[in-house]
């Protein structure tokens, strides 16, 4: 039998009016949407964005671990990856449904690698989404970079990177990931200056809040979906 094609959606920041045309219309036509969940987390945003569409295919949810064991990862990977596989083999058309862009720190990514791997002639379609950055500079009414300004993006900061972390003169750094370490993070900063700081969490859902001063941040309960600009002039 022919494998079934497979398709890789990102699907924005987690309101489902950021979707492009091009990921609802794939979403609302395969046979499985394979949605993702960690395993401490009580709900799926991206459950939530596909089921607005009702679509016509059956929706299955993909647990990731978040284990700081590489190899408990990975395992869950290799999981995963053969439950799309299984369903590709039976010639079903799948989606995976990613938050954000499914090609830029995505989990989708790495399924890919070993579908691709096992079978190099797998028919696949990726669907850019809107990234969560792109996503805080809109909301925030606040240019990202210009004019031959430099973007970093540093994907999860940990504390013992504090005294290390660089902040060049006319760059803005976006900071993923930094609710675990957000103490020493903050601490950093106060040290720095000339810099402008945002920190943005739940962009475009309930609960979306945009904050530029530093003790109101610290202030905040840890939140997966976060992130923060540091715009060095």
């Amino acid at each position: 039998m022919k494998l079934g094609s497979l398709y890789g959606v990102g699907i924005g920041p987690g309101d489902p009016r950021y979707l492009t045309l091009r990921a609802a219309d794939v979403l609302r036509g395969v046979d499985v949407i394979f949605t993702v969940i960690s395993a401490n987390a009580a709900d799926s945003t991206s459950r939530s964005v596909v089921e607005s569409l009702s679509p016509r295919g059956e929706i299955r949810q993909l647990v990731f671990s978040m284990s700081r064991d590489a190899a408990v990862r990975q395992a869950r990977v290799e999981e995963n990856a053969a439950a799309i596989l299984a369903e590709l083999r039976a010639g079903r058309d799948c989606a995976f449904a990613t938050l954000g862009d499914a090609m830029t720190y995505s989990t989708f990514g790495y399924v890919l690698r070993i579908l691709r791997q096992q079978h190099p002639e797998l028919e696949v379609e990726i669907v850019p989404g809107i990234t969560s950055f792109a996503t805080f500079a809109a909301r925030a009414r606040t240019v990202l970079v210009e004019n031959g300004q430099q973007l970093r993006i540093v994907p999860s900061f940990r504390a013992d990177m504090a005294d290390s972390l660089q902040f060049p003169a006319g760059s803005t750094t976006v900071l993923l990931k930094t609710y675990r370490s957000r103490k020493a993070l903050l601490e950093r900063l106060a040290r720095e200056d000339d810099v402008e700081i945002l920190y943005g969490e739940h962009l475009s859902m309930p609960g979306e809040c945009i904050l530029t001063d530093l003790p109101a941040i610290a202030e905040r309960p840890e939140t997966y979906l976060s992130l923060m600009f540091v715009k060095k002039r």
